[in-house]
């Protein structure tokens, strides 16, 4: 809440200062309104908004453990707190003091519709004269002219005066009023919003003295009206009105005159001015850590530094691979390089062995044989016969 509070004032004091010392003074009223609105939201806006830039910041692991630490005790020490009374009492405060607004910008609202609704009044272009018994200043709300009913039927207001209020009906100057009022309301410890509103109440007479002097061409009888209804300060709450405290500048602008180029560069200078608002309180810096990258960057080189290994290796079996391929084919050389004779020797003996061994296990084979057969046949008695018993007699 305090960021939120010192981000959004500071905003809104530098777009004011700017706007005081550069565009006010200039004839481009109808700017200086979206220019003053605009401020207000933006300058509410900025506290939500921010762009992150990272910025590398090597890691010091014992101060980390340290900064964890205290994170931990401050951790344990709030929970072991009680609650804070003084928390709960602020935010009752404000509000308390929030609804005592609320409850009087409602009130003021009300008392002015009770007025329309208790006054007789008149279509008057496209709006409605509200005629008042009270000796008042012809003032505006919304589509509502507040005029005094006397002074309306002996015919005793100025035309001027009537289109001024007129202007301030169909520029719906009102809306910005109550903007500017139910900001209030919601901010009421930020006194830099009664600047804006007296800021934006003297651009809307800017903006009506501009068409007044437009429409009737007789700046000398204007400002002499003006001077005269000067004396007779009364200002209505939520209303647009003569403001005869600021006349001496009302005055003053009728004369002025703005080039075209002067207010083009004039309007250009604003966006500087909000770029650097955005810097210094939009753009937060991020630190990231370096220590984490140096260690992915040396696993990297790890495994680059494995991969070279293993391709060394295998580059050295290929080779050895290869040598004692060309060692193979070296003995083949010499073996087919011996004299054919030697060739034709070596052939007969292994011939000569190939057919003994044959020759042996074909004997072999006969004898197997041979067994097979004389275990098959029926066994001779030589000499003996088979003796037979004749068991009768032991029955």
């Amino acid at each position: 809440m305090i960021a939120f509070i010192v981000k959004s004032t500071v905003a809104l004091s530098v777009f004011l200062v700017f706007y005081h010392l550069v565009l006010e003074r200039e004839k481009m009223h109808q700017f200086n309104r979206f220019f003053l609105l605009f401020s207000i939201v933006i300058s509410v806006a900025i506290p939500f908004i921010s762009f992150e830039m990272i910025k590398e910041i090597p890691v010091d692991f014992s101060r980390q453990i340290a900064v964890n630490q205290e994170a931990i005790n401050t951790s344990i020490h709030q929970t072991a707190e009680k609650t804070d009374y003084k928390f709960i009492l602020l935010w009752t405060l404000y509000g308390i003091i929030t609804l005592l607004m609320a409850i009087r910008f409602g009130r003021n609202i009300w008392k002015i519709f009770s007025r329309i609704g208790n006054s007789p009044s008149v279509e008057f272009k496209n709006s409605k004269l509200v005629l008042v018994e009270e000796k008042i200043l012809p003032h505006t709300f919304l589509n509502y002219i507040f005029i005094h009913s006397g002074d309306y039927k002996n015919q005793n207001i100025e035309a001027e005066l009537l289109t001024h209020e007129l202007l301030h009906a169909t520029q719906k100057h009102t809306l910005d009023i109550l903007f500017i009022e139910f900001l209030k309301v919601v901010f009421w410890f930020n006194p830099i919003f009664l600047f804006y509103k007296k800021a934006i109440q003297l651009n809307h007479e800017f903006l009506a003295d501009q068409e007044i002097v437009k429409t009737y061409n007789n700046v000398p009888f204007y400002q002499n009206l003006l001077l005269r209804k000067g004396s007779e300060k009364q200002t209505i709450y939520l209303a647009s009105n003569l403001n005869y405290l600021v006349t001496k500048k009302r005055l003053t602008m009728m004369k002025k005159r703005t080039s075209k180029n002067t207010a083009f560069l004039k309007k250009i200078a604003a966006v500087p001015v909000l770029m650097i608002l955005m810097m210094l309180l939009c753009v937060k810096t991020v630190a990231q850590e370096v220590k984490a990258e140096t260690k992915n960057k040396t696993s990297k080189n790890s495994s680059n530094t494995e991969k070279a290994v293993i391709l060394k290796d295998k580059k050295q079996d290929v080779s050895v691979k290869e040598k004692s391929s060309h060692s193979t084919d070296e003995k083949k050389n010499q073996v087919s390089s011996q004299p054919i004779a030697s060739k034709k020797t070596t052939n007969t003996k292994e011939s000569e062995a190939l057919n003994k061994k044959q020759e042996s296990g074909s004997e072999v084979n006969t004898l197997i044989s041979e067994s097979e057969e004389r275990s098959k046949e029926p066994r001779k008695y030589y000499g003996y016969q088979i003796m037979q018993f004749d068991t009768t007699m032991f029955r």
